[in-house]
């Protein structure tokens, strides 16, 4: 009954175990995916500093950063809770195991000293042949047997928890070196933490001195992207009314699809939160719908898609299997790429050049052109999602990063 108590609490332990670790394994792989961010937010303010003009931009990704950073400190100081619970739970375990092998130990050793008083030959064939009858001198060999059997059974239960012991002092030992290596990147975390935030400020000061010229430039380009997001809609509203030309049974505002047109639009809905970035690398400095600017107040940016900015010299390519549908050029030279996947359109802009032509099929990763980088030396892709005519949040399409 008491090896069957212990047998249920270490299995209930190992469940436990097993759930701390896969809860590690899960902050572990949020941690290296936030950190990798950083690593991004890192490259674009080396190329910002180079350029002074980009003051605002080094401010909002600075901003962001710290966002990251703090979000990877909490991450650690869960990691750092888990080790030290685990160590707790380690280490009552091997106290536990420690009282139970002595116990063993105990009960084995007084089996041995009885076992060699009466070690001889003749005493155990004494003990049979002072048997009454036949039946006691059966049951007094089980008895033998039975005795020599526990016997083995003490001695291998020893081994086994031995080993065990072994086993959850490693476990103990790593788990303490683990959190030293967790307590040391959260140090160096709140480390950078502290010097981003000091240059924050000295940004911060720049910005406010110069918040006029800095709002009146962000409003223009809010303007401007708002201008080419209501050209977007208009070029796809047209595309539809083309599809639908002559067609029997098409429905207005809504592209006439093929069976092949429909399967592609199929295959792109499947794919909803598992489609490619449409950089290799890159951080959203600009999520979907009307947002604060996160740097001035008062001033609310529209966003029908995201902004992507990546290093300089970054190519945009294809999240999906389609087929370009458009080239447009603005007046300033800048290009985007619109892709066609089934009643689906993917749109790529602000582009400095493309490698595609109109009518071209493309595949899930194709190059389409490399990304323009403006005057703060800011290379940010434009990034949309359409069904139909209606935006969509393509945080909610791509990977999560």
């Amino acid at each position: 009954m008491k090896s069957l108590l212990y047998i249920s609490l270490f299995f209930l332990a190992g469940i436990f175990s097993a759930q701390a670790q896969s809860e590690r394994a899960k902050l572990e792989q949020r941690r290296a995916a936030i950190q990798a961010e950083i690593n991004q937010y890192d490259k674009l303010l080396s190329s910002a500093k180079k350029d002074k003009r980009s003051v605002l931009s080094q401010v909002q990704t600075i901003d962001s950063k710290i966002s990251k950073t703090q979000e990877i400190i909490n991450i650690t100081n869960k990691q750092a809770n888990l080790i030290t619970r685990s160590i707790n739970t380690n280490a009552e375990e091997i106290k536990k195991l420690n009282a139970e092998i002595k116990e063993l130990k105990k009960e084995y050793g007084e089996m041995i000293v009885k076992a060699y008083k009466s070690k001889n030959d003749q005493s155990r064939l004494m003990f049979l042949l002072s048997s009454e009858d036949f039946l006691q001198a059966y049951k007094r060999v089980q008895y033998l047997q039975a005795y020599a059997d526990y016997r083995k059974k003490q001695a291998d239960e020893i081994t086994v928890k031995s080993n065990l012991l072994e086993e959850k002092n490693a476990q103990l030992e790593l788990e303490k070196i683990q959190k030293k290596e967790i307590l040391a990147a959260n140090e160096k975390q709140r480390a950078a933490l502290k010097d981003d935030k000091a240059e924050q400020v000295v940004l911060l000061e720049d910005v406010k001195k110069n918040e006029k010229q800095y709002a009146a430039e962000i409003q223009q380009k809010a303007r401007e992207r708002a201008k080419i997001d209501r050209e977007i809609r208009k070029i796809i509203e047209a595309d539809i009314a083309a599809s639908n030309k002559g067609k029997v049974g098409a429905t207005k505002g809504k592209f006439f699809l093929t069976p092949e047109a429909k399967e592609l639009a199929r295959n792109f809905t499947n794919n909803r939160g598992k489609l490619p970035w449409p950089v290799p690398e890159g951080v959203i400095t600009r999520r979907y719908g009307n947002q604060p600017h996160p740097v001035l107040p008062g001033i609310e940016i529209p966003s029908n898609g995201l902004r992507i900015q990546a290093p300089n010299g970054t190519s945009a390519r294809a999240v999906f299997d389609g087929e370009v549908v458009q080239i447009v050029k603005s007046r300033d030279g800048i290009l985007a790429v619109h892709v066609r996947h089934g009643n689906y359109t993917t749109v790529y802009g602000n582009l400095r050049s493309v490698n595609v032509q109109k009518g071209q099929k493309v595949n899930t990763l194709t190059t389409l052109g490399e990304i323009f980088t403006d005057y703060a030396g800011v290379t940010e892709l434009q990034f949309a999602i359409l069904e139909e005519a209606s935006t969509q949040d393509p945080a909610r399409w791509i990977l999560r990063n």
